[in-house]
């Protein structure tokens, strides 16, 4: 199950590329946690939240799910009954990751990270898939808002979630509407209709294009699986 889907309905064709893609950007993510969580158990010392290699590796990671995402959702024709099942599915998929994470790491506990995002982003764009062509517009000048406005009364956790913040949230995973709203934007407003065929085909890289089929469970599943393996090693 993706994070979102790319399923041409009218021809019942999966879009293989993307799979593909959304498959790498899943391994790179369970690379990098897997990293981070060597830091929490100290295994290791990586400046992860503030060394440029790691800050831009997460930005990257993140980069590549929601334009993937984004281009995904612009390709995809659905019914009202299959968007309400899809926010259902997201809903339910971000209460579990919140619940879970406040279990793990307390105060920091994850109320808008990527799954977040990924919710809120596919209620905005529903009512906008008719006007796709002008959201690139809207996107460019979401990141460059983002790039350029700092306020210092939306570091309230109430109102953090927006972004344009002047301080980084103090939580495990946070993908704010600004700038990554932008992104998605972007890749919704993109036409690959030219390269359909291609894009179909893809590069032939199965154990990729199964991952990025499946995106959302691993998603959910990779990082408690790996806090239970170093836990385990931990108490031997």
């Amino acid at each position: 199950m993706a994070l979102v889907s790319n399923t041409i309905n009218k021809t019942n064709y999966r879009i293989i590329l993307l799979d593909e893609l959304r498959g790498l950007a899943i391994c790179l993510m369970i690379a990098f946690h897997f990293c981070y969580d060597l830091n929490y158990f100290g295994y290791t010392h990586f400046a992860i939240l503030t060394d440029p290699f790691w800050t831009i590796s997460r930005t990257f990671i993140v980069s590549l799910f929601v334009f993937i995402s984004g281009i995904s959702y612009s390709l995809t024709t659905e019914s009202i009954n299959h968007f309400y099942q899809r926010i259902i599915r997201l809903g339910l998929s971000a209460l579990i990751i919140s619940i879970v994470s406040h279990f793990l790491f307390g105060s920091r506990f994850i109320y808008f990270g990527v799954i977040h995002f990924f919710l809120a982003a596919t209620i905005l764009t529903k009512p906008l898939k008719p006007y796709k062509k002008s959201l690139i517009i809207v996107g460019i000048t979401i990141l460059l808002i983002s790039q350029t406005i700092q306020l210092s009364f939306m570091n309230s956790r109430y109102v953090n979630w927006i972004g344009l913040t002047t301080i980084k949230p103090a939580t495990e995973d946070y993908a704010p509407l600004f700038p990554w709203l932008g992104l998605f934007f972007i890749g919704t407003s993109i036409n690959l209709a030219l390269f359909k065929e291609r894009l179909i085909r893809g590069c032939q890289l199965k154990p990729l294009s199964i991952m990025g089929q499946h995106s959302l469970i691993i998603y959910l599943l990779h990082q408690p699986l790996l806090f239970l393996i170093f836990t385990l090693i931990n108490h031997h």
